[in-house]
């Protein structure tokens, strides 16, 4: 981590370059984990990680435009600090302790993710059945009639439920207090590449149109694979399932 900081009288001064940055483009706070100056610069030397809660309209921050991802939606960005003073009220909890929060923080937006992806998937459902109701083959039938598109829209859906109860039951166990490090790695990695394989069947049965941009489905594609990546790759949530396994049960 290159983002360092450095204490400094009655605070710290940052300096770093963050990038992809959530909800950078309208935030008005960020939480910033930045490597504590003078550690982790020699080889055996270990790193120490702090939480800063710094104001975006801070002197030496400033939030620039950053990379456009797939879905075309503009929310992140990059935060470029330069010196920037940060008071000591702003450390959240003690100097060190950067890490454990930052990790804390994930395994809740892994389970956070899980909704957003789940409305975008029953909204795409929605829509390709309208579409295998609505669409004629020769004959003048629906599209629905054929057994092979029945037997596409019946995983679809079983696909959706099972990651939709899945979903439900880690943040009942989440609400009622229980860790969940596991369940959050299971489901972040099943409605990620559930929603995918459902998006990719919908694009499928909606033949050109789910290619063609300006399509709701085309772009419900784009938005769904991105959660393949973001809060971890599903490689990530597979390595974090499999060490749990191993060292806690």
């Amino acid at each position: 981590m290159r983002t360092v900081a450095v204490p400094d009288g009655d605070g710290y001064r940052l300096t770093g370059h963050k990038v992809f940055s959530s909800a950078g483009p309208f935030a008005d706070f960020a939480i910033v984990v930045a490597r504590m100056a003078g550690t982790g610069e020699q080889e055996g030397d270990k790193p120490r990680f702090s939480a800063f809660l710094v104001d975006l309209d801070s002197p030496g921050c400033r939030v620039e435009d950053g990379a456009t991802p797939m879905s075309g939606e503009h929310i992140e960005s990059d935060i470029v600090l330069e010196d920037c003073h940060v008071p000591a009220a702003n450390l959240l909890g003690e100097e060190g302790e950067g890490m454990r929060i930052a990790l804390g923080r994930v395994t809740t937006n892994r389970l956070l993710h899980c909704p957003t992806v789940l409305g975008a998937t029953r909204r795409a459902l929605a829509l390709t059945l309208d579409r295998t109701r609505t669409r004629t083959v020769a004959g003048g039938q629906p599209l629905l009639t054929l057994q092979a598109i029945q037997h596409k829209v019946a995983d679809m859906a079983t696909g959706y439920y099972a990651a939709r109860s899945m979903t439900y039951a880690a943040l009942a166990a989440l609400d009622e207090g229980r860790e969940v490090h596991t369940e959050a790695f299971m489901c972040k990695l099943f409605v990620a590449e559930s929603a995918f394989r459902i998006l990719d069947e919908a694009v499928q049965i909606h033949g050109k149109e789910g290619l063609t941009q300006g399509n709701e489905i085309e772009y419900l594609f784009r938005k769904i694979r991105m959660f393949r990546v973001l809060t971890g790759t599903s490689e990530i949530q597979r390595n974090g399932i499999a060490k749990l396994l191993a060292f806690h049960h």
